[in-house]
């Protein structure tokens, strides 16, 4: 409940961020902001059904067949799309870092869209095999599975090599290159002899992203080793014919743990804010911004006011004197002394 409740707040703060024109004209920021949506399908998908689990006595991962293979493939696309656009975030920045200028116009808005989408295609095309053999286990009802031994064998080994080793091999392999590169800015002293305000301004701004990134990326290499030893667990006891019910009960509960611990790449709204002064500035404008509105909306609520109205009346004096008909005309006078 903790996870879900502070990941989901995390996860919108995040996209309303990243949707901001200081933040959304960096590629960078372009894939974390993807990566923040697929994290908050992941925590509906995968948390919601436990929590309604906790408060009601049916669980209908283990009791609606349709919704345990709904739930396996979704939870695996959107599981695989954080990571590798996370991934792929580490990419770009490596590509901005490189010398060549071919290299650099790959980070770019434009290309981070069309990447996105093609990540998007194929980790909806390849969990495909889980709509087709996942099943809840009977008997008993204990926890949704492959159906195929052949095919949990299969899922096992891609889980552990397209879910765990390489994405956090490849996202190791690129934090090792951008902090090589900016120790040779270091070196150069380029970062310290800007040419202008402007250009120090925006390599702060994506130094910073860079450190936002290296956080999220340690996040999600200890969040996923456990996921990844518990897979390897699986592939090596995979064809134990005789399991006892208290067993599979264990690997029961040591799966939901290992897929609880998944979750916390969803937290990387918290450690953004730790990292970067840019991100906790554009925090503070959001906040300002509600604050104004909030007050503004208050001024603009018309209170209901009870009028009292009263007939008022007003007595014209009949009496003139004598110095107010001096001042009339001569036919205003006239017709006074008449009456």
């Amino acid at each position: 409940m903790t996870i879900f409740v502070l990941g989901t707040i995390g996860s919108l703060i995040n996209v309303i961020l990243f949707l901001r024109r200081q933040l959304r004209t960096n590629s960078c920021c372009i894939y974390l902001l993807s990566s923040s949506i697929s994290a908050l399908i992941l925590l509906s998908i995968g948390i919601v059904p436990q929590i309604y689990a906790v408060y009601n006595f049916s669980n209908p991962f283990t009791t609606i067949s349709s919704f345990c293979t709904a739930r396996a493939y979704l939870n695996q696309t959107c599981a695989m799309s954080c990571r590798w656009l996370l991934v792929m975030a580490c990419v770009d920045r490596c590509f901005s870092c490189s010398s060549y200028a071919r290299i650099r116009n790959l980070s770019s808005v434009i290309m981070a869209r069309i990447i996105i989408i093609i990540i998007n295609v194929i980790w909806l095309i390849l969990p495909i095999h889980t709509l087709i053999y996942t099943n809840i286990q009977p008997p008993g009802n204990i926890a949704c599975i492959f159906t195929d031994k052949t095919i949990e064998i299969y899922h096992g080994f891609y889980t552990i090599i397209m879910g765990s080793a390489l994405p956090s091999l490849v996202a190791f392999i690129c934090c090792l290159f951008i902090w090589q590169h900016f120790q040779e800015r270091r070196r150069r002293r380029q970062i310290i002899i800007p040419n202008n305000q402007v250009d120090r301004r925006k390599r702060l701004r994506n130094q910073q992203i860079i450190f936002m990134l290296l956080i999220q990326v340690a996040i999600f290499i200890v969040s996923t080793i456990p996921f990844m030893s518990f897979n390897i667990y699986k592939a090596m006891t995979q064809y134990d014919m005789i399991k006892s019910t208290d067993r599979k009960s264990l690997e029961a509960f040591l799966r939901s743990l290992a897929e609880l611990l998944v979750y916390l790449i969803t937290m990387s709204f918290y450690s953004n804010t730790l990292v970067s002064r840019t991100f906790r500035k554009e925090l503070i404008k959001l906040f300002q911004i509600i604050i104004i509105c909030h007050r503004q909306t208050n001024r603009r609520r018309i209170n209901p006011l009870n009028i009292a109205t009263t007939k008022t009346t007003t007595t014209i004096p009949m009496t003139i004197t004598r110095k107010t008909i001096s001042s009339m005309p001569r036919a205003f006078k006239t017709s006074i002394n008449n009456i």
